[in-house]
């Protein structure tokens, strides 16, 4: 590690890439198309501090975590592909997604909580491409002299994205304003077929590096 700037560099580039914030506002804004403002912005807070939570533990604890319950990030990004598949067709029948709530759980308030944890936190935030840079990261820090404040320059990477997460999320409701609910519904299926794709493409990554297939 050349320095800790470096390093600061590299490890905020790298989780900005894979947090994705900013290509995660219009999935954001066609999950969330009934909720009001105020709702929403529980729901990006809620989001935030849970990935905040998400990228810090790992960080902390995620090598042994996968090591303890043999889970490998091939596998975890095989589940969050499937979950993100469900989702994704029910985005594009204009309905509520089953996997961010039940039927009991149909109130707006209570779907507002659901989908800050899932999936908008997890998987689309903090999930297995953000999660497995964050671990790659701290075995960067774990092979350098000065580990201590390396990792501190990490937490303050992983610091600076969510905060940039949280505005870049708070900047979609302005955008829901100029669509109506006829535009939220086709603006829904259209997000819908993009995120089938970004589905079947964890589901096709994590397969390929599970069985160490060639691209």
């Amino acid at each position: 590690m050349d320095s800790l700037l470096s390093f600061f560099v590299t490890a905020f580039v790298s989780i900005f890439v894979t947090l994705d914030a900013i290509g995660n506002i219009p999935i954001f804004l066609s999950i969330t198309p009934q909720n009001t403002q105020e709702e929403r912005a529980e729901m990006i807070t809620r989001a935030v501090l849970v990935v905040l939570a998400v990228l810090v533990s790992f960080a902390l604890f995620g090598n042994l975590i996968f090591r303890l319950f043999g889970v490998t990030i091939e596998a975890f990004r095989i589940v969050a592909g499937l979950l993100l598949l469900k989702i994704a067709f029910d985005m594009m029948e204009a309905k509520p997604a089953r996997a961010r709530h039940t039927p009991e759980e149909d109130f707006e308030s209570r779907k507002a909580q659901d989908v800050a944890l899932i999936p908008l936190a997890i998987p689309l935030l903090s999930g297995p491409g953000t999660i497995s840079t964050v671990i790659a990261l701290t075995g960067q820090v774990t092979k350098t002299s000065a580990a201590l404040p390396a990792f501190g320059v990490l937490l303050m990477a992983i610091i600076l994205n969510v905060l940039i997460a949280f505005i870049a999320l708070r900047s979609a409701t302005p955008i829901s304003r100029f669509l109506k609910e006829s535009g939220m519904r086709v603006f829904t299926r259209i997000i819908g077929l993009i995120l089938a794709a970004i589905a079947v493409q964890f589901i096709i990554t994590g397969i390929r590096d599970a069985f160490h297939l060639s691209a």
